[in-house]
């Protein structure tokens, strides 16, 4: 306001002594003389000498009047310009118009912007009202063909697209997520809850003892985490989630293949309930460390064989050297129930678990890679309530040597262009005792390789043709109601995924 009042002033004092030039300039200026007399018949004094011998006297004081007026001018010019700024800085609303510097410097607006900018409302998004919530989801369905011609129509080693020969659905899925941070107190608390249904619901529900009512409905996931203030930041979980074991996950979208792997339905749990730290030392190094119930146990129960009879510690250790390698070690220990003997006593042996997964990308067309299993621990108990061996009187039962199973896969994936890519996987299978079941209970190898093309029709659907060949050293595969070695499939699969993040 001071200033404002200051250039006032000086545009006062300003346009005073423009008037006052104007009242003093000279008559004897030929435009200023009376249109009915010539300069020319003015009579010359005495004392005057004539024009030829002198400058006429009024010539030069109306060349130094005209530059004084032009530049009292250009002045007012200037502080009308600074003027109309400092209006437009006092006065809040002209902070949002469209203000432009014309090149003569004075200030100008365009007409009818303020209104606009002013009558814009704030966007609201589904994004914007969840806040940090996401919600997303997937919808994954399948048809199927199997070249046996199972009379069951089930393919193979495989459970979440066992249905053959027409379509199927594979599974559907709620996600609400909101992740923990370190932006407040309040933010430290995170949680996520995934519900499914369809397919793969059935079988995950299958392998829980507590749920085994056929149910196409689960809970993949229910737990809530809080980023402790330790360190960088120790996050620490709570509830049901799924194992950090394995190349392949749940979802088929978040994997290369269409098909799940021999080693992730055999080798691998699907999830644990329990509780889990992870701690991020740097961007290579970071470890994660668990107390579960077991392998796909919500309760520890005791009226089962091969169940958990205790609880189960795990490990994990990934390290990241640079953007192109990866590599990821997990360890899963804990006493499981291999019989009951005599007198319904339990008999416990350690199960463990070692999983390794080693990525390499080169360079943004070629992806591999490698993911290693090995299972060693359980029994074989026989006797009195417990098979076909000798009884001891200690025991109750005679168990055998630890036995193992352990396998393989190789994964490479061509990106062909951002909206698809091609993928190969090839693994081997070796339940050298049979515990795993692969071959029913039997001894003996599986393998199987897989070819699979995917292309992202839309950014929200995912499309994908896959052939499968399997062959294993036993006959356990149908064809009709006959059994044979080897098994041929094909899949073309359609996954919708969605998340509220992208919603406009």
């Amino acid at each position: 306001m001071n200033r404002f009042k200051t250039y006032f002033f000086k545009l006062t004092i300003a346009m005073f002594a423009v008037g006052l030039a104007v009242s003093m300039t000279p008559v004897s200026r030929a435009e200023d003389q009376p249109s009915g007399q010539p300069a020319a018949t003015q009579p010359a004094t005495a004392s005057q000498p004539t024009s030829a011998s002198q400058p006429t006297s009024t010539s030069q004081p109306a060349a130094d009047t005209q530059q004084r007026l032009q530049e009292l001018e250009n002045e007012v010019t200037a502080l009308q310009s600074a003027i109309a700024s400092l209006k437009a800085d006092s006065a809040p609303s002209m902070k949002t118009a469209a203000y432009a510097q014309p090149a003569s410097g004075v200030a100008s607006y365009s007409p009818g912007s303020l209104a606009q900018d002013a009558a814009a409302p704030a966007k609201i998004s589904i994004a914007s009202l969840l806040g940090p919530v996401t919600l997303s989801g997937f919808g994954d369905f399948y048809y199927g063909y199997d070249y046996n011609h199972p009379e069951n129509n089930s393919a193979g080693l495989r459970f979440f697209e066992a249905p053959t020969n027409g379509f199927a659905f594979n599974m559907a899925e709620l996600i609400l997520d909101k992740a923990a941070d370190a932006t407040s107190a309040e933010s430290r608390l995170g949680y996520h809850i995934s519900a499914g249904y369809g397919e793969a619901a059935k079988i995950i529900n299958g392998s829980d003892v507590a749920f085994t009512d056929g149910s196409n409905f689960y809970v993949k996931e229910a737990y809530v985490s809080y980023l402790a203030p330790v360190g960088k930041g120790l996050t620490v979980t709570v509830g049901k989630f799924v194992t950090n074991a394995g190349a392949e996950v749940i979802e088929s979208n978040g994997n290369w293949n269409y098909s799940r792997s021999i080693l992730f339905y055999y080798a691998i749990p699907y999830f644990h309930f329990g509780a889990k730290a992870a701690y991020t030392f740097n961007p290579k190094w970071s470890v994660n460390a668990s107390v579960v119930n077991g392998w796909n146990n919500t309760n520890i129960n005791h009226d089962f064989g091969g169940q958990s009879s205790g609880l189960t510690y795990g490990g994990t250790v990934t390290y990241t050297p640079n953007m192109k390698w990866s590599v990821a070690e997990n360890y899963y220990a804990g006493p499981i129930i291999d019989a009951f003997g005599s007198g319904s006593k339990t008999l416990n042996d350690w199960r463990q678990l070692s999983d390794t997964v080693i990525g390499y990308t080169p360079n943004a067309k070629w992806a591999f890679q490698v993911n290693g299993d090995y299972v060693y621990g359980p029994k074989f108990y026989s006797g009195s309530g417990c098979g076909d061996a000798v009884v001891s009187e200690a025991t109750g039962c005679v168990g055998g040597p630890a036995i193992n199973y352990w396998g393989a896969a190789g994964y490479l994936k061509y990106t062909m262009s951002p909206k698809t890519n091609f993928a190969v996987r090839y693994e081997y299978f070796n339940d050298t005792d049979g515990y795993a079941g692969v071959l029913g209970g039997a001894d003996g190898w599986a393998q199987e390789v897989t070819g699979t093309y995917s292309y992202n029709l839309t950014s929200a659907l995912l499309v994908r043709g896959e052939y499968r060949y399997d062959v294993t050293q036993l006959p356990i595969f149908y064809t009709g109601s006959r059994n044979v070695k080897n098994q041929n499939t094909a899949y073309l699969s359609f996954v919708y995924s969605f998340s509220s993040a992208n919603l406009k």
